[in-house]
């Protein structure tokens, strides 16, 4: 058995609780950087099919009326397949959400990066952990807090990668 002085133990303690803030920085900030990713992904996504969408169905609406000599059935076809795509494309739009989507994940972003801030401020006013009780208690709530954002965050590419996995090999 050997004997740890008080001044080793806490030195032990602090290198722990150090090390444990570290991890969960890293986690925290990793976290938030993929959700603002997701996000600027599926915005992107969002305004391109939305102005392709807006330039199918005008040319759609331009030509519906416009009678040719010349080729009256290709004109006829390339309006049905034109107006054919700009629905199956709204359909997309409506169906994949992906305006909604992005703003779910920028609240998540958020809220991670509140947490991360939360820990940050943490770290900074208790150095020498001189109130373990209370810096516990912190700790406590942050990671409680951390739990319920985790739980209501949607996933990300990594994350759903890891799911499709997971039901594979169950």
């Amino acid at each position: 058995m050997t004997s740890v002085s008080v001044e080793e133990e806490f030195s032990l303690n602090l290198n722990k609780a150090e090390s444990l803030i570290s991890n969960w920085l890293d986690k925290l900030s990793k976290a938030q950087q993929g959700h603002y990713s997701e996000t600027e992904y599926l915005n992107s996504i969002h305004q391109w099919l939305g102005i392709v969408l807006i330039f199918l169905t005008t040319g759609v609406t331009a030509f519906i009326f416009f009678e040719s000599e010349q080729n009256k059935d290709l004109v006829k076809l390339m309006i049905a397949i034109a107006s054919a795509m700009a629905a199956a494309l709204s359909g997309i739009v409506t169906f994949g959400r992906f305006g909604e989507r992005a703003n779910e994940h920028r609240i998540t972003a958020g809220r991670y990066g509140k947490l991360r801030r939360q820990l940050e401020f943490l770290q900074a006013t208790c150095p020498n952990l001189q109130d373990k009780k209370e810096f516990r208690d912190k700790l406590k709530t942050l990671r409680i807090e951390w739990e319920y954002v985790a739980a209501n965050a949607p996933l990300t590419p990594k994350e759903k990668k890891l799911c499709l996995i997971r039901q594979f090999l169950i």
